[in-house]
């Protein structure tokens, strides 16, 4: 049951009107349900998995609270009696306790993601042939399993008490919007939304559908018409070079984003018609001015999961930090201080590589992305002098402009290892975007299987996207101004504020007649319906993120 699809649409509406007659106490049985029932339609076979990694990480994390409260009543009810020495052993043993707890829950939630995902890959690169046949990845095993575990490390932390009811939390692991391609949320900025019962609002069911309207828009008119281009080109990637490599290149950049952002505008629509909001994923990641912007935009909420759980964590460690005290003392304060920012760095993107696949194309793709970012840093206090020699004026809308195209060029050439079927045929794309292409460019055009109406289409909706992201790029940064944000990577977490900058839009239309506004909505149906890539014997492409 494909997002796309009329068959979703038909089971959403169920939904919706089930939980808004349903009691509000009981309006999380219905969301449990509905996204259980859309999870075994889906992914029936591997349903167990979903289900060990909601109980074992439920009790792991219900241990680990009770520690935390043990702990916390004990030192208080004893304050007094204890010496200094004696808290701090009693602290180390608990910690020891919950340390061997959280690495055994780590194991099995990230053994179950290891062994289905990446290990038969592997074992077929070692000629170990154990498996036969097709190991099944279940439904959004990573976006799941990336949830939980965030969950658990935050109540080892102790940031938040546990949940303490297994139903519940199993609906947090398994909400059927998000669980196809997220967002990846927290549990203190998404569990109370599902467990209490929300009012019903006109607002929610008018956004919700804007939302879920516009997600349509650019999954189908945009991203599946412009992926029969770039999957002639990287599917038959040994028949082309020159331009329409170059083409297919940065094709598949609009491609991804249409097709991830729309997906998750769905997502969130779908949440919103329920009065649940969650993070926002993206923020317009193209008008990113460095690689470093861009993921800063992208894929916020694996960003920042990445970001709380990897980087701080390998950054700050006491191993780490030693190293970077060595650092310093060969290469120098400054490049010394960065190493341990330069190893984390390494692990986010070789984990956020490695969320495409365990290829060694998607592992290449990390590494190229940590590279760059690190050699940025590293260079950085150069860069005012470069520019003052070739009399570069920063604040230039000219410069900026080039910045973006720069950024969005050095983005689309580490897609080829990502879209890549193999590295061997991601570095022969990238050897030839050099080669001129041998055969006219008619040629080329008529494999595209697009006609020129299909590129009129595709210029005119993807103008639209561009006009749209400008308004709400403006939107966003006139309130930042107004609350004295700077929109920087910390705001960008969510901190719970949920529909973030598309909110500003909607309401932005919301002060519009009703005229103007039946009228966006009125052209934006008309243009999925009559220009959307659908109909008998279509696939409804399926989302690119969707077994990730």
């Amino acid at each position: 049951m494909a997002f796309t699809s009329f068959a979703f649409l038909v089971f959403v509406a169920a939904v919706v009107l089930v939980y808004y007659v349903t009691p509000a106490k009981y309006r999380w049985i219905v969301l449990l349900v509905a996204s259980y029932g859309y999870y075994l339609q889906a992914s029936a076979k591997s349903f167990a998995f979903i289900l060990v990694t909601t109980v074992v990480t439920f009790y792991g994390a219900k241990f680990l609270d009770d520690q935390n409260r043990t702990q916390k009543e004990y030192l208080a009810a004893n304050k007094d009696t204890l010496s200094r020495d004696e808290k701090k052993a009693y602290k180390e043993a608990v910690a020891k306790k919950k340390k061997r707890i959280l690495t055994l829950v780590l194991v099995i939630d990230f053994g179950i993601l290891i062994l289905l995902k990446y290990f038969r890959y592997y074992l077929d690169v070692l000629g170990v042939g154990l498996f036969k046949g097709d190991v099944l990845i279940p439904l959004g095993i990573s976006f799941y399993t990336f949830q939980s575990t965030g969950y658990l490390i935050d109540v080892f932390r102790n940031k938040y008490e546990a949940d303490k009811h297994l139903a519940k939390f199993a609906l947090f692991v398994s909400f059927f919007p998000q669980i196809i391609q997220g967002p990846i949320a927290r549990h203190d900025q998404l569990a109370a939304q599902l467990y209490e019962g929300h009012k019903f609002r006109y607002e929610n069911l008018a956004h919700g559908a804007q939302l879920i309207l516009w997600g349509f828009f650019k999954k189908l008119v945009i991203a599946d018409r412009i992926g029969l281009l770039v999957g002639e080109v990287f599917v038959d990637w040994d028949q082309y070079t020159g331009w329409p490599v170059i083409l297919g290149m940065l094709c598949y950049s609009i491609q991804l984003y249409m097709d991830f952002s729309g997906g998750v505008d769905i997502a969130r629509g779908v949440a919103q018609l329920m009065g649940i909001d969650m993070t926002r994923n993206f923020r317009r990641p193209y008008f990113g001015d460095t690689l470093q912007e861009f993921w800063h935009r992208w894929h916020i909420s694996l960003s920042f999961w990445t970001r709380d759980y990897i980087f701080f964590t390998v950054a700050m460690s006491k191993p780490i930090g030693n190293l970077g005290k060595k650092a310093r003392k060969v290469f120098g304060d400054r490049v010394g201080k960065m190493i341990p920012v330069f190893i984390g760095n390494y692990l986010v993107f070789l984990c956020i590589g490695m969320w495409q696949g365990g290829e060694l194309q998607n592992v290449c793709y990390g590494l190229y992305n940590a590279t760059i970012i690190c050699l940025a840093d590293l260079l950085k206090p150069y860069f005012p002098k470069w520019h003052k020699a070739l009399h570069i004026n920063n604040e230039s809308r000219a410069w900026k402009i080039f910045m973006m195209i720069r950024t969005y060029v050095i983005v689309s050439f580490g897609r080829l290892f990502s879209n890549g079927e193999s590295m061997r045929a991601s570095l022969h794309m990238m050897k030839s975007l050099f080669i001129p292409y041998a055969d006219s460019w008619r040629t080329a055009y008529k494999g595209f299987e697009l006609t020129k109406y299909d590129y009129l289409v595709l210029f005119v909706a993807i103008l639209v996207v561009f006009m749209v992201s400008l308004k709400q790029e403006k939107l966003y940064n006139e309130k930042q101004a107004r609350s004295g944000g700077g929109g920087g990577i910390i705001e960008m977490a969510g901190d719970g504020e949920g529909a973030g900058t598309d909110a500003e839009m909607r309401e932005y239309i919301d002060t519009k007649s009703m005229l103007v506004r039946w009228a966006i909505y009125l052209a934006l149906f008309a243009a999925v319906l009559i220009f959307g890539i659908y109909g008998p014997g279509y696939d409804a492409s399926v989302f690119i993120y969707r077994e990730f």
